[in-house]
């Protein structure tokens, strides 16, 4: 009985390491290949990949062998470390499908051991299962301080050494002999690798598929602008990789994750050494009245609060959700007159859209340019949320800014320029200012030059584009107009001057807002929270979408196809496959509710998945227990209380949003983890209890099970993605209740 408990206890462990590793591996990738692919491949390339924890399942179930639980792990280990040098060190592949089959690798071997794990001690899966999720929960808050104190690569060798530690645990238990000793020397090795990390840091440095990868920031300087230019600067952690760029004409760009761009000007500290900014479109919102409080959103590399300064700014508040960004600055503080110290300067590391949300000032400007931007491309921001731009949050810049206050953007082009301006303009109605009079309180002024001849000037590029909430003033519009004359700018917007002809005919009741959308031949309705894809210009599904719609429905298909010859297993798989795309339905909805509650994306979505997670865990521990079996003709009451809750919580959500905005970010936490504890605990449940009810019936088909499982759960992920982007995250998780519901009425 001892000799039982000792082996239950290493693959509870074991388990436990996993799924901790594997959580880590699963982020690492997506950061890594955040730098060298566009955002949609990226989303595209990290779901098929994660497919293979139930591809690991299925291969179990399909080939049943007496596998290794320590060569498993073993090669566990090692993929990680292959897999990724592999990727980081080879010459860029240009197809996704190269990098999701070999992300995918320990995907797999992961899934393999966790269905046999699963299948062989079935009678305890509640605990198994709770070491599972216990794992995933370490995996979400240890990588933030992982990524922010080692960087990436050492990161990616300390996973390397979790995968090792669980091989050493199973080979002691298969009993001691040379490769035992032989998995402890390579632990050994790993973990001085770690506590010495220079060679690590070397490794690091030079990342080939960055350097070399058509579609970067850096790809792009070296073809249009400098061929020469060089990294002279990186910082890798759990937000972003930071690069700063440099150039031969003396000038520095910070990159973000490869694409999103924010130049540091040379500055000595004398305001009149950077006078010929004042040549450049960006200064045109400050040329005009009173700054004297102004509000950057994305102060990046410093340019803006410049070009705040020039306009006789006095007090600037800079937000930048990226610390990298802010450290790169005071890194090359001698080079930019350390222009975040700069008096009258404030700098916060924050998000934009949390930081409004906070404050109690009001200020004369409120400056926002290209805050996600990216030089190369920026199509494959469509799939990426961005609560800056919503209603909600135009509509809390407004309530922001004194009563003759400015709130400017730099668009990249027309289509976000449109949306932008049409989201302003609802704002602006709901604030109760006539129809008729909608053109007289924006300007919008194109970056192209009048010199720059007719076939340029039908082209709409980088625009900046000013808002009040009360009409402008003569002696403003003379000032900004002086302004764009001197720049010899093209103006597409001006008061008593000339309107966007399909806004003119809004303002003369021609059409209404509905007709306006649907003339524009792009989507151009306002971003609200529920549905904040900014940058999502596709009427309908996007196509960058499509494709992995496409795939996962293919590879449900013919998953459930071969299921269903096999009509003993049919039942179990629906029930698998529903708690899979249900669980994701809710969840994924649901965090990106809360990640706008607590501010900072990459920050939020670990806490809030730690708390939901440790919450499914202790259901899934408890799960055994018969008050949580309890059942209405033979259908589990759980799956009643599930989407209760999730009801529940819909209503509960935007309340509590709006009450506690103010609290500081660890009550809001608290408060988060109170309201979701309930949800995660049922939901916790629903697995072990399915393995449980199996294990009486044919225990072979569990790894089947646990294939089908992971399958479902990245189509759910897909859907719910979908759902999002057209519907809104309400939908998705009405959508993932509905799939509940089902399970309650079909019997296992």
């Amino acid at each position: 009985m001892e000799k039982l408990k000792r082996h239950i206890g290493i693959n509870l462990i074991s388990i436990f390491l996993v799924s901790t590793s594997l959580f880590i591996y699963e982020i690492l990738i997506t950061r890594m290949l955040s730098s060298i692919l566009q955002y949609h491949f990226v989303f595209l390339t990290t779901s098929l990949a994660i497919l293979g924890i139930g591809i690991g399942g299925l291969i179990v179930y399909k080939i049943k062998k007496n596998y290794s639980y320590s060569g498993l792990t073993l090669v566990l280990s090692l993929s990680y470390l292959i897999c990724i040098l592999l990727i980081y060190k080879m010459p860029f592949v240009n197809f996704f499908g190269f990098y999701s089959v070999l992300s995918s690798i320990p995907f797999i071997i992961g899934g393999m051991i966790l269905s046999l794990v699963f299948s062989k001690h079935n009678k305890i899966s509640n605990k198994l299962y709770f070491a599972d999720l216990l794992g995933s929960t370490l995996g979400s808050i240890l990588l933030i301080p992982l990524m922010d104190n080692l960087g990436f690569m050492a990161t990616v060798f300390f996973i390397g050494s979790m995968g090792l530690l669980s091989t050493l645990l199973f080979s002691i238990w298969e009993g001691i002999n040379k490769k035992t000793y032989i998995y402890g020397i390579v632990f050994f090795i790993l973990s001085i690798l770690l506590v010495e990390r220079s060679f690590l840091l070397g490794i690091e440095k030079n990342f080939v598929s960055y350097f070399t990868s058509p579609i970067t920031s850096l790809a792009y300087t070296k073809e249009h602008i400098d061929e020469n230019v060089n990294i002279s600067y990186t910082q890798w952690n759990s937000v972003a990789r930071t690069d700063v760029l440099e150039m031969n004409s003396d000038h520095k760009t910070i990159i973000t994750d490869g694409g999103a761009s924010a130049p540091m000007i040379k500055f000595n500290g004398d305001l009149k050494s950077v006078e010929h900014l004042k040549k450049e479109i960006n200064y045109l919102p400050f040329s005009i009245g009173n700054n004297k409080e102004t509000l950057i959103i994305g102060s990046g590399g410093g340019k803006d609060i410049l070009l705040a300064l020039l306009g006789k700014s006095k007090n600037i508040d800079g937000v930048e959700i990226n610390s990298s960004t802010v450290d790169a600055v005071k890194h090359f503080k001698e080079y930019n007159g350390d222009i975040y110290n700069y008096k009258g300067v404030n700098n916060f590391v924050d998000d934009g859209r949390n930081f409004i949300e906070k404050t109690n000032k009001k200020y004369n400007n409120i400056y926002l340019s290209m805050v996600m931007t990216n030089t190369a491309n920026n199509g494959g921001l469509s799939l990426s949320e961005n609560y800056i731009y919503t209603k909600e949050a135009v509509r809390e810049y407004f309530d922001h800014l004194e009563d003759d206050g400015y709130l400017s953007f730099m668009f990249h082009g027309a289509q976000d320029m449109t949306r932008g301006i049409n989201t302003a303009i609802e704002v602006l109605l709901e604030r109760g200012i006539k129809k008729e009079e909608l053109t007289n309180y924006f300007v919008a002024i194109n970056n192209i030059t009048n010199s720059m001849g007719e076939k340029h000037r039908s082209r709409i590029s980088m625009p900046v584009v000013i808002f009040k909430k009360v009409p402008f003033k003569n002696q403003e519009l003379d000032s900004i107009y002086r302004e764009i004359m001197k720049q010899d700018r093209v103006i597409m917007n001006f008061p008593g001057l000339m309107s966007i002809g399909i806004y003119e005919a809004l303002s003369e009741n021609t059409i209404g807002l509905e007709e306006l959308y649907n003339k524009i031949p792009f989507n151009s309705k306002p971003a609200i929270d529920d549905k904040p894809f900014f940058y999502d210009f596709e009427k309908g599904i996007p196509d960058s979408l499509k494709g992995l719609l496409i795939t996962v429905f293919v590879v449900t298909i013919i998953l459930f196809a071969y299921i269903i010859k096999k009509k003993s297993v049919l039942k179990p798989s629906i029930y698998f496959g529903l708690i899979g795309a249900g669980f994701m339905l809710i969840e994924i909805p649901l965090i990106q509710k809360s990640i706008l509650f607590l501010g900072n994306p990459s920050r939020s979505f670990s806490y809030i998945l730690f708390s939901l997670l440790l919450s499914c865990g202790i259901g899934s521990y408890l799960s055994s227990k018969k008050i949580f079996k309890t059942s209405i003709k033979d259908r589990r009451v759980i799956f009643i209380i599930i989407p209760l809750i999730s009801a529940i919580l819909l209503i509960l959500l935007p309340n509590v949003i709006n009450t506690f905005v103010d609290v500081r970010d660890i009550y809001k936490l608290a408060i988060l983890t109170v309201l979701l504890f309930p949800l995660g605990f049922f939901m916790g449940m629903a697995f072990p209890q399915g393995i449980a009810k199996l294990s009486g019936k044919d225990e072979t088909y569990i790894p089947l099970m646990w294939g089908v499982n992971g399958v479902m759960s990245v189509t759910g992920s897909v859907i719910a993605l979908a759902i999002s982007m057209i519907l809104g995250f309400t939908a998705a998780i009405v959508v993932g209740i509905i799939m509940y519901i089902l399970i309650f009425l079909f019997k296992l």
